[in-house]
């Protein structure tokens, strides 16, 4: 059963740790591009966006899978 007085499970207050970022280029040939925690791109995911937008996938395909892959 969910007790709605504890604070410790506050999901409102509750705020995740950063991972990484999925950056939006402003480039049609690489609209995003994820990074690490580091600010490093993440380079087999930047192989997977490649064959995505090779596949004509739409940018905001690719955005959604980035999302996901945070």
């Amino acid at each position: 059963m969910l007790e709605t007085g504890d604070s410790a499970r506050d999901l409102a207050i509750f705020v995740p740790p950063e991972t990484g970022a999925l950056v939006e280029t402003g480039d049609p040939a690489r609209p995003y591009v994820l990074l690490d925690s580091q600010g490093i791109v993440v380079v087999p995911v930047m192989a997977f966006f490649a064959e995505l937008r090779a596949c004509a996938r739409p940018a905001a395909t690719i955005r959604s899978y980035g999302m996901d892959l945070l």
